[in-house]
């Protein structure tokens, strides 16, 4: 088995159909699909069937009470039985060649444990070819610093855009199943700080799909916001990460707390893991940043306003 594709789900029957009909339709054929169920209340369950008794590459897991899409992903790696992982969310797609030209390109490079395409956004019908919406500054190769500060500033890899050689998951564990929101954010920085090899691969015919959801979690934008804190906290106990890193995630973590704290956007999360260390470290952050703390909110409040991306 080359691919396992993996497949979290929660009441999107209306859309998960998409989704199958895209892995079923991939010209390399060395798949198996895992459906993780995480106790949907729909018709989720009859339309995987459809799937599971026409092809035995699918398979249907059910959860038996809902524990969130990170502890279902990791059922999901628990099951997968192939070298390479390709997860898709259940609402998203992916072109019908993505696997054939990925995984051809990582058995040429066996250096990289990472690679991902690029990806078009769609409302209705499945969109997956055409100008990808990958920035510039979000196509990134490498491994080590560069990585790290990269992923530092934002997420930039869209989940179904990545496939993964399966034994990272050996090293690195697989998501944090405390995390609802930005839980893939914190798998990446955790691979980079492992040291693992990504590349973006530029390959229109490995294009994915990304659907616009309103009832994605990605758009509860206040609740990402707050699991921000607890990632970056995550990563400075266990990140192994370099001292500049260090230093702009410590920087990084005291500009998101104000933000929480001056301006009131909401609780605010801390971890017991090296708990009293980080906040003192974070303590003295803060006296050396709030002086200027009102510069950078209203510097950014003017830049955003001039660039048309405010709110």
């Amino acid at each position: 088995m080359r691919v396992s594709v993996i497949i979290p789900t929660y009441n999107y029957g209306e859309f998960i159909g998409d989704a199958l009909r895209s892995v079923e339709a991939q010209t390399l054929t060395d798949w198996e699909c895992i459906v993780i169920d995480d106790a949907s209340s729909d018709d989720t369950a009859a339309i995987v069937r459809t799937f599971v008794d026409r092809d035995a590459r699918f398979r249907y897991l059910r959860m038996e009470q809902n524990g969130g899409v990170s502890k279902a992903r990791n059922r999901g790696f628990a099951e997968a039985r192939g070298t390479f992982i390709q997860m898709v969310d259940a609402d998203d797609v992916i072109g019908p060649r993505k696997l054939e030209i990925q995984v051809a390109w990582m058995e040429q490079h066996p250096e990289v444990a990472v690679v991902y395409s690029d990806y078009m956004p769609f409302q209705d019908r499945p969109i997956v070819e055409g100008l990808g919406a990958y920035r510039i500054d979000e196509e990134i190769s490498g491994s080590g610093d560069p990585i790290m500060a990269r992923l530092l500033r934002s997420n930039i890899f869209r989940l179904n855009t990545v496939l993964f050689r399966v034994k990272i998951l050996g090293d690195v564990g697989g998501f944090r199943e405390g995390f609802r929101y930005v839980e893939d954010w914190d798998f990446w920085l955790r691979i980079a700080a492992r040291g693992y090899r990504f590349h973006y691969l530029d390959a229109p015919e490995a294009m994915s799909g990304v659907r616009s959801n309103p009832r994605s979690l990605s758009t509860d934008k206040r609740s990402m916001h707050a699991h921000y804190l607890p990632v970056l906290q995550h990563l400075w106990a266990h990140g192994g990460l370099s001292f500049s890193n260090r230093v702009s995630l410590v920087l990084r973590y005291t500009v998101f707390l104000l933000d929480r704290i001056m301006l009131g956007r909401g609780k605010v999360i801390i971890l017991e893991d090296r708990k009293a260390a980080f906040l003192c470290i974070i303590f003295i952050a803060s006296l050396i940043v709030l002086p200027f703390w009102p510069f950078y909110k209203l510097r950014h409040l003017i830049f955003a306003d001039w660039t048309g991306t405010a709110g």
